[in-house]
C-alpha cells in the first residue's frame, strides 16, 4: 500500500472531533501522542511483475507502482521493468504528461488507474497518439494510464 497525507499527532480526542469519528480510545492508546499518517489516498503498491502476471485482480483500481525505466517508447508511453518474475512482462505505462522525465534505467514512482489496453479506447479516452508498434504488442494486455510521475524516493537499497 501507498498512503500519502500529512503527518501530525496523533490525539484521539482531536482525530474524533476533526474527521467526526468515534473511536474507542483503547484501541488507539498505544498510538496517543505520537506521529500518524492522516491519509488523503491510499492506493494498492504492487510490483510491475505482479500486475502483468495477474491483471485481472488490479483492472479498475488506482496504483502506486514503483520500477526501473525498462524502455521509453515514446512521448507518452513507457515500459517497467517486470523484475524477472517467471511469467510477466514488462509494464506499460500511458502518462498523460509528455513532459515527464523518464529515462531508460531510471527508477521512477507512478500513480493511475490499470485497464486493458484497447488502442481505440485509450485514444479516446486519454487524448493520445498511440504508435501501432504498441498496439501489436500490448493489445488487451494491462497499461496503466497515469496520474502522474515522480522520480522514486525509495532507496536503492530497498528495491
Amino acid at each position: 500500500m501507498q498512503v500519502t497525507g500529512q503527518v501530525a499527532k496523533f490525539v484521539v480526542a482531536d482525530i474524533e472531533r476533526d474527521y467526526n469519528l468515534d473511536l474507542d480510545p483503547n484501541l488507539y492508546a498505544e498510538y496517543e501522542n505520537k506521529p500518524a499518517i492522516i491519509a488523503q489516498s491510499v492506493a494498492l503498491a504492487p510490483e510491475p511483475g505482479e500486475i502483468t502476471k495477474n491483471p485481472s485482480q488490479y483492472y479498475g483500481k488506482r496504483l502506486a507502482v514503483t520500477g526501473e525505466v525498462e524502455e521509453v517508447v515514446g512521448p507518452t508511453a513507457f515500459k517497467l521493468d517486470e523484475d524477472e518474475l517467471f511469467g510477466a512482462t514488462d509494464l506499460l505505462v500511458l502518462t498523460q504528461q509528455p513532459k515527464a522525465k523518464v529515462e531508460d534505467g531510471k527508477t521512477v514512482a507512478v500513480t493511475g488507474i490499470l485497464r486493458p489496453f484497447v488502442v481505440s479506447e485509450v485514444e479516446r479516452d486519454f487524448d493520445l497518439d498511440l504508435s501501432p508498434e504498441l498496439e501489436v504488442e500490448y493489445e488487451n494486455k494491462p497499461v496503466l494510464v497515469t496520474e502522474a510521475v515522480y522520480p522514486s524516493a525509495i532507496p536503492d537499497a530497498a528495491k
